[in-house]
């Protein structure tokens, strides 16, 4: 069943699910930022602890909350709002489906993954990958040195032996909630497995996880203090799947402090 008229979308509006959270004066432009780790609503989550072959998530104690629709409806995304009380900088909403624990910061070899098979929340609703990212997250502030990470995968066309390096450059002391994405070999779509990470310098100290999401939505935070939206014409109204985990991120354009608040809305029918 799908949502297929405006008047659709209306009759299935769920009620708005609240976001408000602190972000840390450790914010650097254009490093991206988790504030999953972070109090506020909802509350923080606590560290993965699920092994280097991780989970398949399909729900976690510090997510946005979300429901499932009844049997045989669809949920979609109907409105996202937000805004950062200080800064301008993007502010993006993404379904968590995978991450793990367990990755040795100091070891400077390839450190073997094989991960769980990711949940059916692709963007077609399959497990085969396409649109999945991934990125390196910290959850406790790393020490000294910059290394690359560097993640071996398997692509959404079941091809094997790709590799991916985080896109931006890794700093030492990076705070908890840094989120380095990793990029993707020419010509990918997205990330169906992941087999190994590895770290070319030590981190010396710190926690860190590989997360495998989903993007659902992108919002520009064009001045501070000042919201903005998207609905289901700007925002393309993506379907959130079933046991879809949402969190957010946030790439800031200053070192300023600040907080991000908003709200989701979910259509189902």
């Amino acid at each position: 069943m799908a949502i297929t008229t405006l008047d659709g979308v209306i009759a299935g509006a769920e009620p708005p699910q609240f976001f408000y959270k602190a972000l840390s004066g450790t914010l650097v432009a254009g490093r991206p930022y988790t504030p999953f780790y972070a109090a506020g609503i909802p509350g923080a989550a606590v560290a993965p602890t699920p092994g280097i072959s991780g989970v398949a998530l399909t729900s976690y104690a510090g997510q946005i909350p979300f429901t499932n629709p009844t049997a045989g409806a669809s949920s979609y995304l109907a409105r996202f709002v937000g805004l950062s009380s200080a800064q301008t900088g993007q502010l993006i909403l993404c379904d968590r489906l995978w991450h793990n624990s367990g990755i040795n910061v100091t070891l400077t070899t390839a450190q073997t993954i094989n991960s769980v098979a990711f949940p059916a929340r692709d963007q077609n609703g399959s497990t085969n990958g396409a649109g999945v990212l991934l990125g390196l997250e910290v959850s406790s502030a790393t020490g000294a040195g910059t290394p690359t990470i560097t993640v071996g995968y398997t692509n959404s066309a079941g091809t094997g032996s790709r590799t991916g390096q985080n896109i931006i450059a890794t700093n030492s002391t990076s705070a908890a909630g840094t989120f380095y994405p990793i990029g993707l070999q020419q010509s990918d779509d997205g990330v169906q497995s992941i087999q190994s990470v590895t770290l070319s310098a030590t981190w010396t100290s710190g926690t860190v996880h590989l997360v495998a999401y989903r993007i659902l939505s992108i919002l520009p935070c064009g001045a501070a203090g000042i919201s903005s939206a998207v609905d289901v014409v700007t925002g393309g109204m993506p379907q959130l799947f079933d046991n879809t985990v949402p969190f957010l991120v946030f790439t800031p354009t200053t070192t300023t402090s600040t907080s991000v608040q908003g709200s989701i809305t979910v259509t189902q029918g």
